[in-house]
């Protein structure tokens, strides 16, 4: 009895090795480690069922799971690589540009304190004439600086979209392909096509992610919020859309081919590569245009302010040294009504950094700050068609009949900084005086300007220069975060393509050697059972 237990054991054993071994190798064809194992299911009692194509089937199910969450990750990397990539482009425009609300200001307040306040020259002379100019020149270059970002994102939109076209047919014509090929005779090379078309759909995605679905024969491709770029045997192309007002403009959109018309789908590709550059245009670049337009207008009009009420040596009233453009009014495509729109500053020292959104309904007008979603509370004042709207420091005035649902946005910095303008002249008289009696005339007027860098302009809580470098300081943070969390997810894509596990390239004699592994094991399970029942009655008749 103690041989039959033996050598049933020891079959057992041996088999639960062979098996082990049979299985790691399917699991591990190129024998290396996956971390993965496959549940497999005893089917030697069921000949007829094809074990190659079950099994491929739990494969390709894990691996397109594995693909899925690797192209997610890989989506995260190219956004933030993007959003870097950029990032570091505005932080050196800022360090670069940085003299001009610290430096190039306070030497022009430090020279009208020597010339105006201590040395009493009553007149704009050389020296505060070429400082007031290179700080419009150094805001004017900074503009130009900022177009030039601006450009470069709307041509690398436009190049990102002519490879997710190229992409897009080469993935359709795969998959046509794949779809009509005999995969049956030639299973290797449908292999190739559809890993080829995996690689191509990696390139897609990471240019403006997307969602892979298959179910049987069928193959699609969507966007973030569900519309398809390739669906089966149609594919979507997409279109940059550009403005002939603004040659700066780029968005993206494609044709409906139903409504026959352009629809916008930017919302559509919320992060990767295009969707980074695409973001980066829309917010940091406009809030840096919006940033710099606030403390260029806090500054200019700041003096504006003063040298207007003040009085020179003859008792004239001083008058505007900067000209500042005004806010820019769009008006929605979708408006029903077109009335005469404009918008100036009435109260630059509660000018805001960000754009706004006014919008008329239920005949209720409501303000948005866009810079943060927040909402504002106008005065209104209607008389007759003629309609004022004040908020943070702006009047907006429509002149004529409006339709409920009409929408405006207004940009207040679009213009500023191109359109600073000096409008001094030469040896042109300074309004040093708080009083127009030139018998009993001070010096008041110009104190005053000459202190306002000390002053909390902006926001009414920090100088130009503090809120300049907070502004600077909050994108190389932005970066710097940024910066610490790709090498981590980086890492997780290796990580996930280790994860991926190939199939055997003899599958089929590899589960008839398990198949048989298989039998022998249950048959030596089966001795040590008939030999434990017949024990367990000796047992029971002797005891």
């Amino acid at each position: 009895m103690g041989s039959i237990f033996n050598t049933a054991i020891a079959g057992i054993n041996a088999m639960k090795v062979m098996i082990d071994n049979t299985v790691n190798k399917i699991n591990n064809p190129t024998g290396k480690n996956s971390g993965k194992r496959l549940v497999l299911e005893n089917t030697v009692q069921d000949s007829n069922i094809n074990t190659t194509v079950k099994v491929k089937e739990i494969y390709d199910n894990y691996n397109d799971f594995i693909a899925e969450e690797k192209r997610k990750t890989d989506v995260q990397v190219q956004d933030e690589q993007t959003k870097i990539e950029q990032l570091l482009k505005l932080e050196d425009l800022l360090c670069e540009k940085s003299n001009i609300f610290n430096e190039l200001i306070n030497d022009l307040y430090r020279q009208i304190d020597k010339d105006i306040v201590l040395d009493k020259k009553n007149f704009f002379n050389e020296n505060i004439q070429n400082k007031l100019s290179n700080i419009v020149d150094q805001i004017q270059d900074f503009d130009k600086k900022l177009k030039f970002l601006e450009k470069d994102i709307k041509n690398s939109v436009i190049n990102k979209i002519q490879k997710v076209n190229t992409l897009i047919d080469e993935i359709h014509n795969i998959t046509i392909d794949i779809h009509y090929f005999p995969i049956l005779k030639f299973s290797d090379k449908a292999d190739s096509l559809i890993e080829k078309r995996d690689n191509l759909v990696d390139e897609l995605n990471n240019l403006i992610g997307i969602k892979v679905v298959k179910d049987h024969d069928n193959y699609k491709l969507y966007l973030n919020n569900g519309m398809a770029v390739i669906d089966n045997n149609e594919k979507q192309n997409l279109i940059p859309l550009t403005s002939k007002s603004d040659d700066r403009y780029i968005s993206i959109g494609y044709i409906d081919h139903n409504d026959k018309i352009v629809k916008k789908i930017e919302d559509m590709i919320p992060s990767a590569t295009l969707g980074a550059l695409l973001k980066f245009r829309r917010e940091e670049l406009t809030n840096a245009r919006n940033k710099i337009g606030q403390l260029t207008i806090n500054f200019a009009d700041s003096i504006n302010s003063y040298h207007k009420i003040g009085y020179d040596m003859f008792g004239h009233i001083g008058r505007q040294i900067f000209n500042i453009s005004c806010p820019e009014v769009i008006s929605s495509s979708s408006n029903h009504s077109s009335p005469t729109i404009s918008a100036k500053w009435f109260s630059t020292s509660n000018a805001k950094d960000t754009n706004y959104v006014v919008f008329f309904k239920n005949n209720n007008w409501t303000v948005t700050r866009l810079s943060d979603h927040t909402t504002v509370q106008p005065d209104i004042d209607k008389k007759n068609n003629n309609l004022s709207i004040t908020f943070d420091g702006i009047k907006l005035s429509i002149q004529g009949e409006t339709s409920d649902g009409d929408i405006y946005m207004v940009k207040p910095y679009s213009k500023t900084l191109e359109e600073l303008q000096l409008l001094i002249n030469k040896n042109e008289l300074f309004a040093f005086s708080s009083t127009n009696d030139v018998n009993y005339s001070n010096r008041n007027n110009a104190m005053i300007i000459d202190k306002l860098h000390q002053g909390l302009l902006v926001d009414n809580k920090d100088t130009l220069d503090q809120a300049y470098q907070k502004f600077s300081q909050s994108i190389a943070h932005k970066c710097n975060a940024l910066e610490e969390e790709l090498p981590f997810k980086r890492n997780m894509i290796n990580i996930l393509q280790n994860k991926k596990i190939s199939m055997s390239n003899n599958i089929e004699q590899d589960y008839q050697d398990l198949n048989y592994q298989q039998e022998c094991y249950l048959a030596n399970v089966k001795v040590l059972q008939t030999a434990e029942k017949i024990f367990n009655e000796i047992i029971e008749r002797y005891s």
